[in-house]
């Protein structure tokens, strides 16, 4: 099967929940109000708990609790809703697909860390709206679901990258394609944007445009992301081109900031999402 059948045959199991597309479809819009999103986020009793957990958490040290879905939108704002939203209903689509055979911290890790690092470089781009970035960030290794559900054992093969050869390399050797292509195909079919499809699709292409700053941010940091997590096989100088830093206007000191600004965000973004993987930091 090629990358395009991989994802044809999980499009119907692998689906967003209609409450996230709901959430997004009344933030999206220049007429809804806060109460509004509130009424629909009050339909998900997980969806709930979790802002309500997000929005009484350290990170913002309020001196009061917040009760309240409304008070909730208040205090997060509307992009940190709109990511964890995502997340969440993201979370959700994976709950469907048994995820015994690969290791699932890992994917998670992974995925919030590349969000939140091409945040981050589109702030530093100074590139607006940021939420796209983290969107494409956050789904960039969608594919492994795609390919676990419709192969375990080819999934779990695809873990087992190395010094020499890293994991888009280990994918395209097995599958004769990438995750990225499958993963591509599948937000396609979820009808999302070519500017959210595009950057993923194209993460892994070292034919690098200065005009597609999209598709440098993804590729940027994705492979920052992966430096972070495994510092054991890669580091940044292995896994990134020095033009791309040139053709961002990036330094070394940004990529500091970028790895700090991760992992200090990331550790709530994941305990929110399953608190047992927090305990990994």
């Amino acid at each position: 099967m090629n990358a395009v059948q991989y994802a044809q045959n999980v499009a119907d199991l692998f689906a967003l929940p209609e409450g996230y597309l709901r959430v997004k479809e009344l933030m999206d819009s220049d007429t809804a109000s806060l109460d509004e999103v509130a009424d629909v986020i009050l339909l998900d009793p997980v969806l709930t708990s979790k802002l309500l957990k997000l929005a009484n958490s350290a990170i913002y040290n309020l001196p009061y609790q917040v009760e309240s879905v409304s008070k909730a939108l208040l205090v997060l704002g509307k992009t940190q809703v709109y990511n964890l939203v995502l997340s969440i209903g993201i979370s959700s689509a994976c709950s469907k697909i048994d995820t015994s055979a690969i290791d699932l911290e890992r994917f998670w890790e992974q995925s919030i860390n590349a969000a939140l690092i091409a945040k981050y470089l589109a702030q530093c781009c100074k590139i607006k709206p940021t939420d796209r970035f983290y969107v494409a960030g956050l789904l960039h290794n969608i594919g492994e679901m795609v390919v676990l559900q419709n192969n375990t054992d080819m999934a779990r093969s695809c873990q087992d990258y190395s010094l020499d050869e890293r994991p888009w390399q280990l994918q395209e050797r097995l599958l004769g394609f990438s995750y990225a292509e499958c993963g591509a195909e599948l937000l396609h079919l979820w009808h999302l944007p070519d500017s959210i499809v595009e950057p993923v699709a194209l993460q892994n292409s070292s034919r690098f445009d200065v005009k597609n700053k999209a598709q440098l941010i993804i590729h940027f940091a994705v492979r920052l992301a992966l430096a972070n997590q495994h510092p054991e096989l890669y580091s940044t100088k292995q896994l990134i081109d020095p033009f791309v830093l040139e053709l961002l206007d990036l330094t070394q000191p940004d990529i500091i900031r970028a790895i700090d600004f991760c992992n200090t965000e990331g550790l709530f973004i994941l305990s929110v999402l399953n608190p047992r993987i927090s305990t990994i930091y």
